[in-house]
């Protein structure tokens, strides 16, 4: 049996967490699964549990709060598993006043062949089962174009390109922004009113790493994916 697993603590705020996997879950024709952690035991103990139901064969990817988990348990967990894991941020939408569906993914891509590997058979998923599915690119000051002949043939031909390498899915519309990489990616998401973040990630988060995805999960106001860099990290299609 597949299933989405809810990792919920035992202080009871737990609503945001099952009502996100349920959302997956249908995305993905797959069950919710529940494991209650006890926030007051200790720090290695619950990441050890965690990612034992992780690990189990059933399970396509996890679902739990950030800061929730005791010290910074939640991020040794996704840097742990080989499996999609969802982070709710704090200050994600109500479950009241978000949609409890997962129609729209923003799917942020910087370009590089590892990323766009770990991600390309969710993203076929999503696009397979009928979300709508937005690619974005940000340029930075060393890769933005100074300038485009003919601006708005070149930018066509720029996405089209950069969709057949990195996501060449159809029906993929693409979003281009320059600046600050979280920044744009909390921006487009609120602008696309989206309700998922997906993120393909080294899993390295010591100091100086994933600072990026870090801010993305801090600032974002709907949940993120974290997809690890590896061949088999991706959720199975459905059955």
């Amino acid at each position: 049996m597949r299933h989405v697993l809810a990792v919920v603590d035992d202080t009871g705020g737990a609503s945001g967490v099952i009502a996100v996997a349920g959302a997956m879950a249908e995305v993905l024709r797959a069950d919710v699964r529940e494991v209650r952690i006890a926030v007051g035991s200790g720090g290695r103990d619950v990441e050890t549990a965690v990612l034992h139901e992780l690990e189990q064969k059933g399970t396509i990817l996890g679902v739990l709060a950030d800061g929730t988990l005791p010290g910074d348990v939640s991020w040794r967990v996704v840097r742990r598993s080989t499996k999609p894991v969802i982070l709710l941020p704090s200050r994600m939408r109500t479950p009241e006043a978000s949609r409890k569906v997962i129609s729209r993914v923003l799917l942020p891509l910087d370009g590089s062949p590892e990323a766009a590997a770990a991600v390309t058979e969710t993203a076929g998923l999503f696009t397979r089962t009928g979300v709508d599915l937005v690619v974005l690119h940000v340029f930075d000051q060393v890769t933005t174009p100074r300038c485009w002949d003919q601006a708005a043939h070149a930018r066509q031909a720029w996405e089209e390109e950069f969709l057949a390498r990195h996501c060449a899915h159809p029906g993929v519309r693409m979003e281009l922004r320059s600046g600050v990489v979280e920044e744009q990616v909390v921006n487009v998401a609120v602008e696309e009113y989206v309700d998922l973040i997906t993120l393909g990630w080294s899993r390295r988060i010591g100091r100086g790493r994933a600072r990026t995805v870090r801010r993305i999960v801090a600032d974002a106001d709907v949940p993120v994916m974290l997809i690890p860099m590896t061949r088999r990290a991706a959720p199975p299609p459905p059955p």
